[in-house]
């Protein structure tokens, strides 16, 4: 029996929920990914792992939701974005249909950075409501596993090799570029799309990508620890993509049976 949601009648979710009790919700964003790579690459990613989840584990997954927050990215065409208080209302309303059927475990499996603020608020919401609720930021975990696998910004050889080994025919490689980060100054050097290096210290900005990057692709230098930003995006292969997603997989599935074993009561207002 399918375990995604959009595929099952209410009979089948109601049976699903009376022995599972835990839900995925893939999250993502539509926004620029560079001059190769799809815009809706987060949460394809993000549908993807969880697909692969639903076939080994109990659990329910929904639909993914693929438009998060990306305002910084509105400089470049295509990108949509949900402003943070919107969006986690949004993932609220979702998270609360599912508790309404007899959900007691939510967890999200996010594909875009700027959607942390909106899962944190509303994991902590559910928390309040005696609801275990926890988000995983995929792209946190291959470098946790393997140095080769670090995430090194946006648009890298990283992503590129997982969005090859989801979907090939949406990556375009005859346009793969290495990231490459401007300055605000001389002396200011831009590390990501938040933090910049002047002398020993790190000043944060708020900044929009264009101030970053002029194609899209950025590094995210200090992101991940022993990763080399030297590697040629034009080097990514599904393959390596591939080896990512199973093992981000394989890490998911497992933490669900302690996932479990977490459970709140209800706070207290």
């Amino acid at each position: 029996m399918t375990k995604l949601l959009q595929e099952m009648n209410w009979g089948e979710v109601k049976e699903l929920i009376r022995h599972s009790k835990v839900a995925i919700i893939p999250t993502g964003s539509t926004e620029q990914h560079g001059p190769h790579l799809p815009l809706g690459t987060d949460y394809l990613i993000a549908e993807h792992i969880s697909n692969k989840i639903a076939k080994r584990a109990d659990v329910l997954v929904t639909p993914v939701i693929p438009i998060g927050y990306a305002t910084y990215h509105t400089d470049f065409p295509g990108t949509l974005s949900i402003p943070v208080d919107v969006l986690t209302l949004y993932y609220q309303g979702v998270a609360d249909s599912l508790v309404k059927h007899g959900m007691t475990h939510i967890l999200f499996v996010n594909g875009h950075g700027g959607n942390t603020p909106a899962l944190s608020n509303v994991c902590f919401y559910l928390r309040m409501k005696g609801i275990t609720a926890a988000y995983i930021n995929w792209f946190e975990l291959g470098g946790m596993f393997k140095p080769e696998w670090s995430s090194l910004g946006h648009a890298d050889h990283f992503e590129t090799s997982v969005m090859l080994s989801v979907d090939a025919d949406s990556v375009d490689m005859t346009k793969a570029e290495m990231p490459v980060n401007k300055n605000l100054t001389d002396n200011v050097k831009v590390l990501d799309g938040v933090a910049c290096s002047y002398k020993a210290g790190v000043v944060r900005f708020s900044l929009m990508m264009k101030d970053v990057t002029d194609n899209g692709a950025m590094f995210e230098y200090g992101h991940s620890h022993n990763a080399d930003y030297s590697k040629p995006v034009s080097e990514a292969t599904a393959e390596n993509g591939e080896n990512i997603v199973e093992a981000v997989v394989d890490y998911i599935v497992d933490f669900i049976d302690e996932f479990r074993k977490i459970n709140f009561n209800p706070e207290k207002e």
